[in-house]
């Protein structure tokens, strides 16, 4: 009885133990199960992010080139009339310059008491130019006035190359966005076939796990590019007054074209700026020399005197002349502080012209680098690494490599891939500062997001404190 009841004991111990075992066995395949379904979702989630957005561009946007934008932009900003205000204000200071001296009134009586003489005097005074004052003035303000026209040329070259900033951040951006696109299409078959060998039992779950994070970076830069690109394009769309960014910059050639930066040199805006600030202060310089001379005042009067004895009236005309003693005030230090000015212009300008040279040559020497880099990397290296990667990934579903092999590849065309972004975003940050040195204009002025405001900004107060041209008072 004993040995019947230590069997059925023995019996029910393992019973349970094989119970454990599958209970055990169903627990961790449940658990598979969920994590592939999740992979699975996670998978089919980035698909679909991906198949959206590539079938929603070509339908909802519209393909622009940089003419058109510029085109847009200038008819839009022609609205502020800063210019028509401008050229009333030259204007109205040649009118000022042309304008003599008031003349002066002066009337004057000696004794008011009655049964004595009495004199009255009427006098009309008037400062004559003898020495061409007015007309040293009126060349003073033609020197102004000119300044318009260049400031106008001026403010043309910088919006368009605000305008060539922004489109390159769109052109590079949504280089980036393909690369990125195409990063994540190949890390969905990446992750694809690490699942099926994981249900296949050849490889563990870490490495799934590892290429689920690695899909997971992918999707958060394909959405942080996508952000970047669409902010780029609203800030584009600002300059022409509109914030609708469905629209395209693809171009068949996204390296940006080489100008004729010579001419652009023989045109230097701040040459010519500093060549119209040699002639205002030699046109300065010649109205403190007429200024100086001592231009006569006429004085013409009529004097009436009354004689209290004979009760008579007895009229005179007077006539006189005032000319100033230029002694001690010669203008001669006001001489000294322009003719400076004048001869350290001079220097300015030759040593700007040769120094701003020296800066587009080499900024020209790395352009021609760059593209040779870019053209070795969009040529040769990316083509060879996809299809090292197509090989590798290929060889991983067979059993041939090893998910590391499949991932280094993987790292690699995306390196060569971004490094493709950066060649053309240093490019064409080059060629903007190239474009700007010959035309004499700051780089750092016009290669920001919000330049044309600030542009704008400087014009108005630039416009509001405009000088008056000394003249006729």
């Amino acid at each position: 009885m004993s040995l019947n009841l230590n069997q059925r004991i023995c019996a029910l111990q393992k019973n349970a133990s094989d119970n454990h075992a599958h209970s055990s066995s169903f627990k961790w395949s449940a658990l598979a199960f969920a994590l592939t379904a999740v992979l699975f979702s996670q998978s089919a989630t980035a698909a679909s992010l991906l198949d959206v957005n590539h079938a929603s561009t070509p339908a909802t946007q519209r393909n622009v080139n940089f003419e058109q934008v510029l085109q847009d932009v200038k008819q839009h900003q022609a609205g502020i009339g800063v210019w028509q205000t401008q050229q009333s204000i030259a204007e109205a200071n040649v009118k000022q310059a042309r304008l003599w001296t008031n003349p002066s009134i002066s009337i004057q009586q000696t004794d008011f008491r009655s049964g004595k003489d009495k004199e009255l005097e009427f006098g009309l005074s008037q400062k004559l130019d003898v020495f061409g004052e007015r007309r040293a003035a009126v060349k003073l303000a033609d020197v102004q006035a000119s300044q318009v026209g260049l400031n106008q040329e001026l403010y043309d070259a910088q919006l368009e190359l605000a305008v060539k900033y922004l489109w390159s951040q769109v052109v590079v951006l949504e280089l980036e966005h393909d690369v990125v696109r195409a990063q994540l299409k190949t890390s969905q078959a990446t992750l694809d076939a690490t699942r099926l060998r994981l249900q296949a039992g050849s490889i563990a779950q870490v490495d799934l796990d590892r290429t689920l994070m690695a899909h997971i970076e992918n999707q958060r830069l394909f959405q942080q590019t996508e952000l970047a690109l669409a902010t780029a394009k609203r800030q584009l769309a600002n300059l022409w007054g509109s914030t609708d960014n469905r629209f395209s910059a693809q171009a068949s050639n996204v390296w940006p074209q080489q100008k004729d930066l010579q001419a652009y040199v023989q045109n230097n805006l701040f040459e010519r700026a500093i060549q119209l600030d040699i002639v205002r202060q030699k046109a300065n310089i010649d109205y403190l020399k007429v200024s100086n001379r001592p231009n006569p005042t006429v004085n013409l009067g009529m004097v009436q005197s009354k004689s209290a004895e004979t009760n008579s009236t007895d009229n005179k005309f007077r006539v006189g002349i005032d000319i100033p003693l230029n002694i001690f005030n010669r203008q001669q230090y006001s001489l000294r502080i322009a003719n400076a000015k004048q001869d350290l212009l001079v220097k300015q300008q030759q040593f700007y012209k040769q120094q701003n040279l020296n800066a587009i040559q080499t900024l020209s020497a790395e352009l021609a680098g760059l593209k040779q880099q870019f053209d070795l990397v969009n040529q040769r290296q990316i083509p060879l690494s996809e299809t090292v990667q197509e090989k590798m990934l290929l060889g991983f579903k067979v059993g041939k490599y090893a998910i590391t092999d499949v991932q280094q590849a993987t790292m690699q065309l995306q390196e060569q891939r971004l490094n493709k972004v950066q060649l053309l975003k240093s490019a064409w940050q080059k060629q903007i500062e190239a474009e700007s040195l010959a035309l004499g204009i700051e780089p750092g002025v016009v290669s920001s997001s919000d330049a044309l405001n600030q542009i704008n900004q400087n014009l108005w107060k630039e416009t509001s404190n405009l000088p008056a041209v000394v003249g006729a008072e």
